[in-house]
């Protein structure tokens, strides 16, 4: 039999395995429930805990233990974010940058490592970086340069990686988290540089047992790595931090930022000190390839526990680089200090330096959109909106822009709706952006205005809303006419078509009579459906009531 420990820890409750109901306990400040006394088996007894949050319990009795455990000690945590850029074509050729397609098609011969195959700088890729260090607020270098990081792994092919560091393309600059990023105080993180690097080919294991499989699609795709200085103190300000470079990348156009996809991974770098000493004075650890918010909080709030034991026992923290198992919540060594390679950095010498005048920042910069914070500043109280509202917009570059042309004289509400729900469920089914799609501002509003008059039923608009995202040119009312759904007007033929329904449908007429009212849509269907939707449902559930009411 199974001890009760596995069991909670598994989120089952030792007394039963039902789901149970999410009650008091759910919502029970989490302070008294550190202060509480009690345990989980007499919250269950006296009805207190729902059984299928063990795991919940286990999770505050965890941070309760986690509070006692840190006092006294701070953490230092900078993260490294590995962002792939939007650009057509791969950092230094001109194979396409879709990784995502069947393997090793979007291969060059510079890109596979070929003898005397020569980069070629993409200037796309320039220009895309250059974007995001002014849009963190830092300076682009004038003059920046590549460098050879040299290292063997099967996904290399060149057996180097061209990267920028020692003489980047953008340093300084800085995120400021506040209220509106869900903090209550205002926290500056600082950018420390900006480099521009290719990413490596994608490494396929298990196809096959003993060999591993590559796929060189993703070598060469260009990459910035954007190195935050050591100012993030928690693993929810360094969640903030990342959620916020997703919302200001994708708002810029620098990349879609989709952790999910391996468009931006995460490294991070965690120490711990005691109060009173230097924020610095820790053993870093670097935490690999996290690929979530999720597992960056987790990651990192066990890392800092793990260090903090470490030291409590007198023993002290390895540099390492380790990993996190989200399972066991626990991280793990992958590499020690003594097995790390020496990248041997040199300067690399078939790609020329970068130099950028003053006119062609100037003229970049006025090409930036106005901030995510001043976007959801004005639109909140301007249009009625919520913060999240706007900020699912900000996910989407140019989404806000186009809101903005499409709700004039219209409610906002529902061309927000429609945009969030209608049009970003067809870019997610065609993997499409809203920038690159085929619809435009006035076939939108053609369909907002269509509905809102009526003229066509919801689903007939998300009909049309397929067909113009297909590249239909006609207008709106040469559609409704090829379709046939011009709007039944009459109510004269409605009233005719209802009553022959309501005479080949007794039994049910007889059971809305006994007081089943909802029988009323079982005929307003039937009606839609006679009329091909052609009638108005508003109108067609007045008349049908009607005639049903005289029938009493």
């Amino acid at each position: 039999m199974r001890s009760a420990g596995r069991l909670i820890s598994r989120g089952i409750c030792t007394r039963c395995t039902c789901t149970g109901q999410r009650r008091a306990f759910a919502s029970a400040p989490l302070n008294k429930l550190h202060h509480s006394k009690l345990t989980f088996s007499q919250l269950t007894r006296t009805g207190t805990a729902p059984h299928a949050l063990a795991r919940s319990w286990r999770q505050y009795t965890s941070a309760a233990s986690a509070d006692q455990t840190t006092a006294g000690f701070k953490a230092t945590v900078g993260l490294e974010l590995h962002v792939q850029l939007l650009a057509a074509q791969k950092l230094f050729s001109a194979a396409s940058a879709k990784w995502n397609e069947p393997p090793n098609t979007n291969v060059n011969v510079a890109d596979a490592g070929f003898p005397g195959a020569l980069p070629q700088l993409n200037p796309e890729c320039v220009q895309l970086a250059a974007r995001a260090i002014l849009a963190l607020n830092g300076q682009i270098q004038q003059r920046s340069a590549f460098d050879r990081k040299h290292y063997f792994y099967a996904d290399q092919p060149l057996g180097y990686q061209i990267t920028q560091q020692h003489h980047p393309i953008g340093r300084g600059g800085y995120v400021d988290l506040g209220s509106l990023d869900g903090l209550e105080y205002v926290k500056r993180i600082g950018i420390h540089q900006l480099q521009l690097e290719q990413d490596t080919a994608k490494s396929i294991h298990g196809v096959y047992p003993g060999h591993v499989l590559v796929d060189l699609n993703r070598a060469g795709v260009a990459l910035i790595e954007i190195v935050s200085k050591p100012d993030v103190d928690t693993a929810d300000e360094a969640v903030m931090y990342v959620r916020k470079m997703q919302n200001l990348l994708r708002h810029i156009g620098v990349s879609n930022c989709n952790m999910e996809e391996g468009s931006l991974r995460c490294d991070v770098n965690v120490s711990v000190y005691r109060d009173g000493e230097d924020r610095l004075s820790g053993t870093r650890c670097e935490l690999k390839n996290l690929n979530s918010l999720k597992v960056i909080r987790g990651a990192v709030n066990a890392e800092i526990s793990r260090q903090i034991a470490v030291v409590q026992r007198g023993d002290n923290v390895e540099q390492e680089t380790r990993g996190y198992d989200a399972q066991s919540d626990t991280t793990f060594v992958t590499r020690t200090k003594e097995a790390a390679p020496d990248y041997r950095y040199m300067p690399e010498p078939d790609v020329p330096e970068i130099h950028i005048n003053e006119s062609w920042i100037t003229r970049l910069r006025k090409t930036l959109p106005e901030t995510p914070e001043a976007v959801m500043s004005r639109m909140m109280p301007q249009y009625g909106l919520v913060q999240e509202d706007v900020e699912t917009m900000l996910g989407e570059p140019g989404c806000t822009a186009f809101f903005e042309q499409a709700v004039v004289g219209r409610d906002p509400k529902r061309v927000l709706s429609w945009i969030t729900s209608e049009v970003f469920g067809q870019l997610a089914y065609r993997s499409q952006r809203l920038v690159g799609s085929s619809l435009t501002v006035p076939q939108f509003t053609q369909i907002i205005d269509a509905l809102s008059s009526d003229a066509i039923t919801s689903g007939q608009a998300k009909q049309l809303l397929i067909e113009f995202m297909d590249g239909e040119q006609r207008t709106i009312d040469e559609l409704i006419a090829a379709h046939g759904w011009e709007v039944i007007s009459d109510d004269g033929k409605l009233r005719v078509i209802s009553k022959q329904l309501l005479d080949t449908h007794p039994k049910e007429v007889a059971r809305y009579l006994k007081g089943q009212t909802r029988r009323l849509n079982f005929f307003v269907g039937k009606l839609m459906q006679a009329t091909n939707g052609q009638a108005k449902p508003q109108n067609a559930s007045e008349i049908m009531k009607e005639l049903l009411e005289a029938r009493r």
